[in-house]
C-alpha cells in the first residue's frame, strides 16, 4: 500500500504555491494540512482522493484521522479552562 504523503502548509505558502499545490493533488496519496498561525485548520485532498473517502477508508485515512485528531484535541486543551469542557474530536473511520 502506498505511504500517504502529508505536507502542512500555511496559508501563506499555499496562497504563493496554488498552482504547485492543485498539480500535487492530482496524487491520491497527496494530503496537505492547511494551517494558521501554526494551528490546523483543514485538509487539503483531491478529488481523486475524496472519491476514495467515499468509498471507504484506507489505513493510510485513519492515521491521518488520528493525528490530526490528537493536533485538535491537544490545541482545544491548551486553551480551555476549568469550566470549559473539551470536545472529543470525531474520528471517523479510526475504528480498530
Amino acid at each position: 500500500m502506498p505511504q500517504s504523503r502529508v505536507r502542512f502548509i500555511g496559508s501563506r505558502e499555499l496562497h504563493r504555491d496554488l498552482p504547485k499545490v492543485l498539480e500535487s493533488l492530482e496524487d491520491p496519496t497527496a494530503r496537505f494540512v492547511l494551517t494558521i498561525h501554526s494551528k490546523p485548520k483543514a485538509v487539503l485532498i483531491g478529488a481523486e482522493a475524496f472519491l476514495e473517502l467515499l468509498r471507504g477508508h484506507t489505513q493510510a485515512d485513519r492515521l491521518l484521522a488520528l493525528q490530526l485528531g490528537a493536533l485538535v484535541q491537544g490545541l482545544e486543551s491548551s486553551t480551555a479552562t476549568e469550566t470549559d469542557t473539551v470536545a472529543e474530536p470525531e474520528l471517523v473511520g479510526a475504528s480498530v
